[in-house]
């Protein structure tokens, strides 16, 4: 039960509220002419998140926010999207930290879908620079450890994630390609990341499957790389309202 509440309050109450806050603080940096390092103007086209799922109520495990996870109503609609993922596909998250988010995919995707997250060790030698604020997010302690909590109690959906390590712009997605029905990008806000990332997740994306991207509009990196993906490409990103989600699906 409390599990939907939260979803109720994800997606209801915060997201609209947190939605109406980031409006107005771009409004005002606008006519300011001020720039802030972690709130950008955007320049993606906007949809509603009801545009994006089928789902008009989800559950939402682990709702406690830490430094470094996302939003609980950017976590409502990732849920309201793996929830309508075709069966017996694979998920595939770019960027595990605690595990948060991979453990909500599991909970939320079919049965017979497989989670896929990849991590970078804290020791492991990257093929870009990371930028100056991630590092915490590398040395932790563990990596998943919120999906530890669910072994002995639910093991029929942690047995539905596989951790994977390795740094994103040299590991071998390959096995993946052609087979994921939603890919989640929230590795580093690096705009070389933010570029190989997307390169990767173009790759592992079905007929039907869909990517998210996470932090447009937040780290500047992840939004100058997809605002110029976009205007080369025009692929069709679309920035979800109230969020900083970016959403495409592979029609």
């Amino acid at each position: 039960m409390k599990e939907l509440l939260h979803g109720i309050y994800g997606l209801w109450l915060y997201l609209p509220l947190s939605g109406l806050s980031r409006k107005w603080r771009r409004f005002f940096n606008k006519i300011r002419g001020k720039e802030s390092d972690l709130l950008q103007q955007i320049r993606l086209p906007a949809i509603s998140w009801r545009e994006c799922t089928s789902r008009n109520t989800v559950k939402i495990w682990e709702h406690n926010k830490a430094n470094g996870n996302i939003r609980i109503s950017e976590l409502g609609i990732i849920n309201a999207i793996a929830s309508n993922c075709e069966d017996d596909t694979n998920l595939f998250e770019i960027g595990t930290f605690d595990g948060r988010t991979s453990l909500n995919l599991a909970y939320s995707s079919p049965t017979h879908c497989k989670v896929f997250t990849l991590d970078l060790k804290p020791e492991t030698e990257t093929a870009y620079p990371l930028i100056r604020g991630e590092r915490h997010m590398v040395d932790k302690e563990s990596s998943g450890s919120r999906i530890e909590k669910y072994r002995e109690s639910n093991s029929l959906v942690t047995n539905k994630i596989e951790q994977l390590f390795g740094d994103s712009a040299k590991f071998d997605f390959s096995p993946y390609h052609d087979s994921c029905s939603l890919i989640f990008i929230d590795g580093s806000h690096a705009y070389d990341y933010a570029i190989s990332d997307t390169n990767q997740a173009f790759k592992l994306v079905k007929k039907g499957g869909i990517i998210l991207w996470h932090d447009y509009g937040v780290w500047e990196g992840v939004t100058k790389a997809l605002e110029e993906i976009e205007q080369t490409n025009q692929f069709g990103l679309k920035s979800i309202k109230g969020t900083s989600l970016v959403y495409w699906k592979n029609e």
